[in-house]
């Protein structure tokens, strides 16, 4: 699952590591559900470990599925993704180093990822916001 944070009209894009399986790829604040973990539960629970972030509240938006890496025989598993919200006040972003080495706010024509898919849910999450009248795109905080 992932949750996508937006400041300014930027959009938070964390990259991993190079040690890290995906190397180099680019993707928003997220991760799995632990055994008896509720989904609003883990959502925060991994922006604050990837992100140092809060979250306040989520709205689902959409899903991806990603094929096994190991065993194409195997079924994919499917990523949920919610338009998540920060509390009142804009905290700095303090990336766990052992998954991640940077980030970067994105804007919807510049997002780091190779997944049209995701771009798309993207999109969607920039309209969220435009709509919401969180105001112009400007300097990220």
């Amino acid at each position: 699952m992932g949750a996508l944070i937006v400041r300014h009209g930027r959009l938070l894009m964390l990259r991993r590591t190079a040690s890290d399986s995906w190397a180099g790829r680019w993707e928003p604040p997220g991760g799995g559900v632990e055994a008896g973990e509720a989904l609003a539960e883990a959502l925060a629970r991994e922006v604050q470990e990837e992100a140092g972030l809060a979250i306040a509240s989520a709205l689902y938006i959409g899903h991806l599925d990603y094929p096994a890496r190991e065993n194409p025989l195997l079924p994919a598993s499917r990523g949920f993704f919610f338009a998540a919200e920060e509390p009142p006040g804009h905290w700095p972003v303090r990336i766990n180093q052992t998954e991640h080495d940077r980030f970067a706010w994105s804007t919807a024509d510049r997002v780091r990822s190779t997944r049209p898919d995701l771009r798309a849910l993207v999109i969607r999450r920039l309209a969220l916001t435009a709509r919401s009248g969180a105001g112009p795109p400007g300097d990220p905080a």
